[in-house]
């Protein structure tokens, strides 16, 4: 019979990838962490499915999204597509399931999503979100409660250094139609305002032709209107319109309540900020870590999108990228240990030994049992290839020995408070 040839080339598609042990560890543990803060706060999770009819998901979500998304045919011949985002889902959901409930909302929800986007560095076509959706609530209390907790979202899953800057679409949007642009050449001028490109701001005014003096200076002013709370000032004189005006004020108070809350220190404000998603109606934010050229958390304010699919609802909330965050962790030093037992048990045919197991594990130690029959020494040796800091064998004489870095000595099965406090050593 002929040797059997095993081919270790099984690339993945683009765009995916496999998460193994310590990636997988510090991706559940962040999950479990952004679970227990978003609970503290309220809100109650959802669990969404991965893929809809293609028309549901592509409501509002902008050219952009809208061209990345996965399409493909159920057997009846019908357009599905995988989730592109989870808003767009938890809108539907509200709008048809949820629509009679108490309000406000706090919804929160944790998946995969799929984009077809270039993948690099923290950007796959299949990535981790989880986010928060507060529904009900127009205020500007509600804004500050949803960046509060992405701040303190941040905070929990252990990232050192990060910011938030919040913006408002209503501020350019009352610009645009101070400028009156047409279609095409609005396009243009938002491109070039997220990319802050003054140079080729001045060139878009001169194809416009006849633009107001306010309306030019307010629009090569934009670029410069980002900083500290600093910049509302700056930005009142360039007012236009009451759109304009109102979405400055909106700011103004966020800043105020985010003050309150003890998030202010990380927060940066933006007037120019400019989304790819059509249903923003107010104040956008998005989170950043040095180091990484794209955001680790998005979000807003989108009051017009809960009505596509029922009673219209006020909504604010965001979403945050798990890859990304882990990414950006490692890129400041925070590193995730190989996970590990904490015990490496020999003598599985001894039943003493097997109900000290059992006794372990129900008080919290994490017990692996040698199914290989090793001798004392390899039994060490594979705990220490593996991190596994403390060998427990069944000695004739002594009954259950610990072996560890420091020597052996008898275990007392009974002396529990010792055990656990191997974990620590």
């Amino acid at each position: 019979m002929p040797a059997q040839v095993f081919s270790l080339d099984r690339p993945l598609p683009e765009g995916v990838r496999d998460l193994l042990f310590a990636d997988a560890a510090a991706w559940r543990e962040l999950e479990s962490t952004l679970r227990q803060t978003w609970t503290a706060w309220g809100y109650r999770e959802i669990i969404l499915p991965a893929f809809e009819y293609a028309d549901t998901l592509a409501t509002d979500v902008g050219a952009e999204i809208d061209a990345e998304m996965y399409r493909f045919f159920d057997r009846q011949g019908r357009t599905l597509a995988l989730r592109p985002d989870m808003t767009i889902p938890t809108a539907r959901v509200v709008g048809t399931r949820l629509y009679d409930q108490p309000l406000p909302l706090r919804i929160a929800y944790v998946g995969s999503v799929f984009r077809y986007e270039p993948p690099r560095a923290g950007r796959q076509h299949e990535f981790g979100q989880a986010g928060v959706e507060l529904i009900g609530a127009a205020g500007r209390e509600a804004d500050a409660e949803s960046v509060a907790l992405a701040v303190a979202g941040l905070r929990a899953a252990g990232l050192p250094t990060f910011r938030i800057t919040v913006g408002h679409v209503g501020f350019f949007r009352g610009l645009l139609n101070a400028l009156a642009l047409p279609e095409k050449l609005a396009g243009q001028v938002r491109r070039a305002v997220d990319r802050k490109a003054e140079a080729e701001l001045a060139a878009l005014l001169v194809e416009a032709g006849s633009v107001a003096p306010a309306a030019r200076a307010a629009l090569l002013g934009l670029p410069r209107l980002t900083g500290g709370v600093e910049t509302f000032a700056a930005a009142r004189p360039l007012c236009l319109n009451a759109r304009m005006t109102n979405a400055l004020n909106d700011m103004e108070t966020v800043a105020e309540l985010l003050d309150a809350y003890g998030v202010a220190d990380v927060v940066t404000y933006d007037l120019a900020e400019v989304r790819d998603l059509d249903y923003y109606t107010g104040i956008t934010f998005e989170g950043f870590a040095p180091g990484l050229g794209f955001n680790l958390v998005s979000g807003g304010r989108y009051d017009d999108l809960i009505g596509h699919f029922g009673p219209p609802q006020p909504a604010v909330g965001w979403a945050l990228t798990l890859d990304r965050i882990l990414l950006a962790r490692e890129l400041q030093g925070v590193i995730q240990a190989e996970p590990a037992a904490d015990v490496l048990l020999g003598a599985a045919t001894c039943p003493a030994c097997l109900r000290w197991a059992a006794a372990a594990r129900a008080r919290g130690l994490q017990v692996e049992v040698d199914p290989l029959g090793l001798a004392p020494d390899e039994l060490w040796r594979s705990a220490c290839a593996r991190g596994i800091s403390r060998v427990v064998i069944h000695d004739r004489d002594q009954g259950l020995v610990v072996r560890n870095a420091a020597g052996q000595r008898t275990v007392v099965a009974d002396d529990w408070e010792e055990v656990l406090r191997w974990r620590n050593r």
